[in-house]
């Protein structure tokens, strides 16, 4: 189980698709486990300890260096591939090891009943504390690279244990040679496992990595760029430094133009402390509670230099409370209004983050409001992901809000969008876009000024259909907006 976790959480990163890396890797175990289940018939009697014990020196190199060979052959596109391979081999490894266990103990007079009860029960008990344990310790501490040599330290053990305790029906030294063998691989990739990683990962990457963590959540990787810095979350660009004050101009101050005196401010996302930055400009901000389900990605913005020199240290401010949480779940839990919600959240790239798009938490987030507040979020490319912009903003404007979009030119990202959203209300009495026409400059800023904001408030033909009727919202149990992404970012070299 450790080992189809690793497979799975490495595919995930490599490729951002989190359910099909998860359902086609243990897929392929499974249509393994079954082909070795099947085979294993095949082995003849009196050899069944030494083929187990051949097959726990298999599957503890295989195991260990899984995780090595599929970031390998990612440099060379071939990361399903290599999936597909290794999950194969994996499965097929651990299909002999129930029957072979089983036939083994049926030669030592277990009772049948006894026999199937003990090798089954073991398995499954086995199976749910390693999945308990891959999630809250193993990942968390021993990372992507030696969890999985973890599990292969463990079959490799369990073959030494069981050689020696039957020692005496051990004569072929050729499994000896093996194990040893088998040993030497495991500490080679241990102690050379991370460079290894680290090498092949760099591979995937136009500038040097200055800094790699893997989290509960994600991969996080920081590159060191001509001007500056960039931030990955696995493997998406969050940020570039040359340009992201571009991005956050535009998501923090139109809010604060069109309500000039927020006090209580929520920040959705924005683990990097960007956002954060930006709001800590407005001397009438009180308070600031920022929502990031990550607390490896809050703890890099309060701790690492790149981050804390970017964000000026924001998280350090005694105006901000760090929540690390789910958005959604927040959401349904909290019961106090904003002036000013931020949603800053990653892309739907993953369909896990979709609820986070759809008319459900649209509908929360409007709860949160005051009657003059004002909702920001960021809402991916009009351009490059033209209908996934287009599904935002209707799934907000059908979510009891009037809605504005703009967009500015982020070099990193290209051409991105923005939603400002208000109640109805407000709008009764504000026309929005007739008064962010006279955007003003409140605070000091390094791209945003009337001239930009009046451009970004004016998309050309095509961006928005002529029939709105064609729309459709995004929902919960509906994650259309995924499968959107997918299809548009696909065509993005």
């Amino acid at each position: 189980m450790v080992a189809e976790y690793s497979v799975g959480t490495t595919v995930s990163f490599l490729v951002g698709n989190s359910i099909a890396a998860y359902s086609i890797s243990i897929s392929l175990f499974m249509l393994g486990m079954g082909l070795g289940a099947f085979v294993s018939q095949y082995f003849a009697d009196k050899r069944e300890l030494q083929a187990f014990l051949f097959v726990e020196c298999a599957l503890s190199i295989t195991s260990a260096g899984s995780t090595l060979f599929i970031v390998q052959a990612a440099y060379l596109d071939l990361a399903w591939e290599a999936t597909i391979f290794v999950a194969l081999l994996i499965g097929l490894l651990i299909g002999f090891e129930i029957p072979l266990l089983s036939r083994f103990n049926e030669k030592r007079n277990i009772v049948l009943k006894h026999n199937i009860a003990v090798v089954f029960g073991a398995d499954y008990l086995g199976s749910f504390l390693a999945g308990i344990a891959y999630s809250m310790f193993l990942l968390p501490s021993l990372g992507v690279v030696f969890t999985p040599v973890f599990s292969g330290m463990i079959n490799l053990l369990i073959a030494l244990l069981l050689g020696v305790f039957f020692l005496r029906r051990m004569p072929a030294f050729w499994l000896v040679g093996f194990a040893l063998f088998s040993a030497g691989s495991i500490a080679f990739i241990w102690l050379q496992g991370q460079q290894i990683f680290l090498t092949a990962e760099q591979r995937l990457y136009m500038d040097p990595i200055v800094y790699t963590e893997q989290s509960s959540y994600q991969r996080i990787v920081i590159t060191k760029v001509a001007d500056g810095h960039c931030l990955y979350l696995d493997g998406g660009t969050q940020f570039c430094s040359y340009d992201e004050s571009r991005y956050h101009e535009l998501l923090v101050h139109p809010a604060f133009y069109l309500n000039q005196e927020a006090r209580k401010v929520l920040i959705l996302g924005g683990g990097d402390g960007l956002a954060t930055r930006e709001v800590l400009k407005y001397d009438s901000v009180q308070e600031i509670t920022v929502v990031d389900l990550d607390p490896a990605m809050t703890k890099l913005a309060r701790q690492h230099p790149v981050l804390t020199s970017l964000n000026e240290h924001s998280f350090r401010d005694t105006r901000v409370e760090v929540i690390n949480a789910d958005a959604f779940e927040w959401l349904q839990e909290d019961n106090r209004l904003w002036d000013i919600v931020v949603v800053d959240l990653p892309d739907p790239r993953r369909v896990e983050l979709a609820k986070l798009y759809s008319s459900e938490f649209y509908r929360m987030a409007r709860n949160h409001l005051q009657d003059d507040g004002i909702m920001a979020v960021q809402s991916t490319s009009p351009i490059h992901a033209n209908n996934v912009f287009v599904m935002i903003w209707h799934t907000i404007s059908q979510s009891g809000l009037h809605v504005v979009p703009y967009r500015i030119n982020v070099p990193s990202f290209g051409d991105w969008g923005f939603q400002l959203a208000v109640r109805d209300t407000y709008h009764s009495t504000v026309d929005i876009k007739a008064k962010l026409d006279e955007f003003e400059e409140l605070v000091p800023l390094k791209v945003l000024n009337k001239q930009t904001m009046q451009a970004a408030i004016r998309f050309e033909k095509g961006i928005f259909p002529e029939d709105l009727s064609t729309l459709q919202m995004n929902r919960l149990l509906d994650p259309i907006i995924f499968e959107a992404y997918k299809k548009a970012w696909r065509k993005i070299p």
